[in-house]
């Protein structure tokens, strides 16, 4: 009979551990403050987004004083025919995103070769890897002096693209139209990480300047807002790993035998307690 007790207890034990929600799942969970009280960090100004090989950029020159010539003749109309169309596709899971809902447009542009450069109208080869797109717009400008009167030039990269991958709802790539995404903006355009996910281990693999890095961020810490990794740069891939839960249902042993051998002892288990119970 004590047996028995000390076997039940253990199980009970083990149903109530069971039941408990894996703090491992929460976001910000780590030294948090339980009381109302408004807590304000300091943060580093996001570091401008530079330009990288494989980079597409639109490019859209104008000008201030007149956009046309005593001919009647557009003056920028050469700069801005120019560039490839490119389908890109925005929005959560977009292309290969594993039935994302991302929408796909033709955008013109200027693809960045390997060693950085772009062909550009009338000025032709311009080296732009490694600058800011403020530096970009800054060097059109002035070599768009001898052509254009007073040219204004903005520029952006239509194909700053992230990946996500592994536990999460939507796997694929997403766009961010606005050359800015955090680790927190990627994760949600994907569908968020689900409770088969960890949220304490998410791998982070950045290219650059031939380097691959590879970082990891705790989401269940706070301290994920100051990682140098909580902005993503474009080409970043971000992979989050199934939990210990997630990964033995890929078990053959766990899924197919575990159950029958855990019935087989329940079984036992019962038929002892029931036995004593009748001594």
């Amino acid at each position: 009979m004590r047996r028995f007790i000390h076997t039940l207890s253990i199980a009970s034990l083990l149903l109530v551990v069971a039941c408990t929600a894996p703090q491992k799942t929460i976001y910000f969970s780590e030294n948090g403050f339980q009381n109302a009280a408004v807590q304000v960090d300091n943060i580093d100004r996001r570091k401008e987004v530079t330009i990288l090989p494989d980079d597409i950029i639109a490019i859209k020159v104008s000008t201030i004083s007149s956009i046309v010539d005593k001919g009647g003749a557009n003056p920028v109309a050469i700069f801005n025919d120019g560039g490839t169309a490119y389908s890109i596709t925005t929005g959560g899971g977009g292309a290969g995103g594993g039935g994302g809902t991302g929408n796909s447009a033709q955008n013109l542009g200027y693809l960045v070769d390997v060693n950085g450069f772009i062909d550009y109208p009338v000025i032709g080869k311009l080296k732009i890897s490694g600058l800011s797109l403020r530096q970009v717009k800054e060097l059109l400008a002035d070599k768009l002096k001898a052509y254009v009167k007073e040219p204004v030039v903005e520029a952006n990269i239509i194909n700053f693209r992230i990946t996500v991958l592994g536990e999460v709802g939507r796997q694929g790539q997403i766009v961010a139209p606005n050359q800015k995404m955090s680790i927190i903006d990627a994760i949600a355009a994907a569908g968020d990480i689900p409770i088969s996910g960890r949220k304490d281990n998410v791998l982070i693999i950045r290219e650059t300047e031939g380097k691959r890095e590879y970082a990891r961020v705790n989401l269940n810490s706070r301290t994920v807002f100051s990682s140098p990794y909580y902005y993503l740069k474009q080409n970043d891939i971000v992979y989050v790993e199934p939990a210990r839960m997630r990964r033995q249902e890929s078990n053959d042993f766990l899924r197919f035998y575990l159950p029958t051998i855990m019935t087989i002892l329940t079984s036992a288990v019962t038929i002892y307690g029931v036995t004593q119970l009748a001594k």
